[in-house]
């Protein structure tokens, strides 16, 4: 059982989370406390030791990160509540955290409490160092690095070393300037939708690349680009016309 408390600074957004965790996830999750602000959040902290914390960003006398920032490290796992647009939202998914969008979906809230029970938990240093790309995507809106869940915790990779990125199934291989690989469990889509506006493009149901490492493309019968680490990569016909046109914008 998860043991969390909900922060929000609106009661009608408490109390409807509270009866959704209630009615949905019942199960799997206890609501402990119910609060509005960051200073009853540390109280409640405090009195519950909660598992799991449901936080509003936005909320007066401090925002959620005042509460993060408070402590050396997070003794819990969180779920951002936000009303965000859906360019900020891209700052959760580089930083790899997790977040429901107002008004809270109930399928995506059913899935947000499954991966906190399946997920191994990371060092308190990696969720730490995730909150804070997290704060600084919002305030710079740059999206330096990306936050990639492994193993053992997450790495964060900065965006200009990936070469590309590779299907596996329902995991994501990347490929960095350095050799290192990452398998990552996320499809390839999700992070198609990530970095497609930083010079990825998908030239491939497999294959998302990025285009200032392509070195060579061939449009023959077999089309194919080699990236400068050496691997050669089919591209789709339907994709070939357009990744020339993308490749020769960026001469």
């Amino acid at each position: 059982m998860i043991n969390a408390i909900v922060i929000d600074d609106e009661s009608r957004g408490r109390e409807s989370l509270k009866k959704l965790l209630e009615k949905y996830c019942g199960d799997d999750v206890k609501v402990l406390g119910l609060g509005d602000s960051v200073a009853v959040a540390k109280k409640l902290v405090e009195m519950h030791q909660p598992d799991l914390v449901f936080l509003d960003i936005r909320m007066p006398m401090g925002d959620g990160f005042s509460l993060l920032e408070s402590y050396d490290e997070v003794p819990f796992d969180v779920i951002f509540t936000t009303a965000y647009d859906q360019y900020a939202l891209k700052a959760f998914r580089f930083s790899a955290i997790d977040y429901l969008l107002k008004p809270i979906d109930i399928q995506e809230l059913k899935e947000a409490v499954e991966k906190i029970k399946k997920k191994q938990k990371g060092s308190e240093e990696a969720n730490q160092e995730r909150f804070t790309a997290l704060k600084e995507n919002l305030r710079t809106k740059n999206f330096d690095k990306v936050a990639l869940p492994t193993t053992d915790g997450y790495s964060f990779v900065k965006r200009e070393d990936i070469i590309r990125l590779e299907a596996n199934g329902n995991y994501t291989a990347f490929y960095l300037k350095d050799k290192t690989k990452y398998l990552i469990t996320r499809t390839l889509k999700y992070y198609d939708e990530m970095l497609n506006d930083y010079g990825f493009y998908r030239i491939h149901k497999s294959h998302l690349v990025n285009l200032r490492y392509v070195t060579k493309f061939i449009k023959g019968r077999q089309g194919y680009v080699e990236t400068i680490n050496g691997d050669r990569l089919e591209v789709s016909t339907r994709k070939r016309e357009e990744l020339l046109k993308a490749l020769t914008s960026m001469l």
